[in-house]
């Protein structure tokens, strides 16, 4: 059988050099290595992923790869990726609510999210009263933000500072240690990516976007290997010296508005709370999906890239996706659900699970999932947009739907999209101006800050009876006893600075 290229993702605390070493040796003579795992040959290195501490890339025939996963050292062995642009989570979306029926308006995210109640009332399809304005003081001075995506359109207006001067960085990302293996970065590069171009705008840009005046980073991994994907955020951030005037870090924030994605199709066989169903999908399984069948799949490399990258103290948010799905935490009823193809998912080799329920491999412990609040009401309260991800693993709830954001089609372009997607930057953005008055959080900190300050209750709860799943999973507005968090930014110009939490 012909060998492939692995990607071989470890658990904490294991000296992944001894790994290796065992691996690059004929074991065959040596009895204190089991053959039943380690392959009795020298195994060839592809990438020893040397910023990586649990991550390496070998050659390997399936067989073996199988075996390698018995390892009790071993958290997942996986094929590479490559980037698609069926991962990004947003959808199009023409109707215009909370506001007027034109495309000259502003992010309504901006007034949502600083309120801690709906200032719509009943009337979503109207503008608010004449002369309500977003006033702010907080720009995101101080604090980097990286757009991990496709490239955005480089030369838009909406990069621009108040004096006109654009904060684009145009950053070789291969000048970092260990990374020279990283394309150059064309920064006059042609046919960018809408959405890539709407989700920058919302979080950094000059009009729709919360951090006016951030550093801004274009990680373009649509045509980057998947080893540097988070190696070089890693290093990037690794590389920053102490600020003399903060006694920290520029604060480094990520924004991705991407995961890994797979398909209800080809299943062989449903495995839903324990059970074998079939191979048909259904709503009561838990195999919602979108209207392609596609939902976010879990990668046990894509947790490690992310875990360790925030390790370092880089701030990570990720859209939930569109798919409909339950996203849940180890423990929940739901967790281990997953499914087996006849063909390959990605990374994930024909035969093997495919975790349905845990969301897209690109989320750590202390990553900020964020899910879509829709513009419009469920009857009289505010609910989820209907495609979003729900569940316990989603952390908040942002303005998604019906956004009016930078394009792509020349420099002063915009438009209206909706989805997770449009939902994170909102997240992204206020981060940094959370990060400009708090420099040294931590991952962990800037999330439980986020989580302890959400307005709840505010949102359609739905069934709350997991153990009738033919009703739980139906109502697709039903938080799946999710998180009934919408995300709440005090500091607006309008109202005195307070906060309940601090650097501890």
């Amino acid at each position: 059988m012909s060998e492939k290229h692995y990607v071989v993702s470890l658990h904490k605390g294991f000296n992944k050099d001894q790994i290796i070493n065992d691996l690059n040796r004929d074991t065959s003579a040596d009895a204190s290595v089991d053959s039943n795992i380690i392959p009795d040959r020298t195994v060839e290195n592809v990438n020893t992923r040397p910023t990586s501490k649990r991550i390496f890339e070998i050659s390997l025939t399936d067989y073996e790869a199988k075996k390698l996963t018995n390892y009790s050292r071993v958290r997942g062995v996986e094929l590479p990726l490559e980037w698609s642009s069926d991962w990004v989570d947003y959808e199009q979306d023409e109707n215009w609510v909370r506001d007027s029926t034109s495309t000259a308006r502003g992010n309504w995210g901006f007034l949502r999210q600083v309120n801690n109640t709906n200032l719509w009332g009943l009337n979503v399809t109207q503008d608010l009263t004449a002369g309500t304005t977003y006033d702010y003081h907080l720009d995101g001075t101080g604090v980097d933000y990286i757009h991990q995506e496709d490239y955005f359109r480089f030369t838009h207006e909406q990069w621009q500072d108040k004096n006109g001067v654009s904060r684009l960085e145009e950053f070789q990302w291969n000048t970092l240690p260990n990374m020279g293996s990283i394309p150059a970065i064309d920064y006059t590069a042609s046919s960018p990516s809408s959405h890539a171009t709407h989700c920058c705008g919302t979080a950094v840009g000059k009009d729709y976007g919360w951090a006016k005046n951030a550093r801004i980073y274009c990680l373009p991994i649509n045509i980057i290997s998947q080893a540097y994907w988070f190696d070089a955020i890693k290093e990037f951030h690794k590389a920053k010296t102490l600020d003399p005037v903060t006694g920290f870090k520029r604060p480094t924030v990520v924004g991705a508005s991407w995961g890994f994605k797979a398909y209800f199709t080809s299943v062989t066989d449903i495995q839903f709370r324990g059970s074998s169903v079939g191979s048909v999908k259904a709503d009561q399984y838990g195999t919602v999906g979108d209207s392609n069948g596609k939902f976010n799949a879990n990668l046990q490399s894509l947790n490690v890239e992310v875990e360790e990258m925030q390790d370092e103290g880089v701030h990570y948010i990720k859209s939930a996706g569109n798919q409909r799905q339950k996203l849940c935490y180890d423990g929940d009823i739901d967790y281990d659900n997953y499914i087996t193809r006849s063909v390959a998912s990605g990374g994930i080799t024909a035969g093997n699970p495919v975790h349905y329920n845990r969301g897209a491999g690109n989320i750590g412990p202390e990553t900020i999932v964020v899910g879509n609040l829709d513009s419009a009401l469920n009857g009289t309260v505010e609910a989820t947009e209907n495609t979003s991800d729900k569940g316990p693993r989603v952390d908040l709830w942002a303005a998604g739907t019906n956004i009016m954001s930078a394009g792509s089609a020349d420099d002063t372009d915009s438009y209206n999209n909706t989805g997770t997607s449009m939902a994170t930057p909102q997240i992204s953005g206020m981060s940094c101006l959370i990060l400009q008055l708090n420099p040294g959080w931590t991952p962990a900190q800037l999330r439980k800050w986020w989580q302890d300050n959400a307005v709840t209750g505010l949102l359609f709860q739905g069934s709350t009876d997991e153990n009738t799943p033919t009703t739980f999973f139906s109502d697709d507005q039903s938080l799946q006893n999710g998180t009934n968090r919408i995300a709440y930014f005090p500091f607006a110009a309008n109202r005195a600075l307070t906060s309940t939490a601090g650097i501890s």
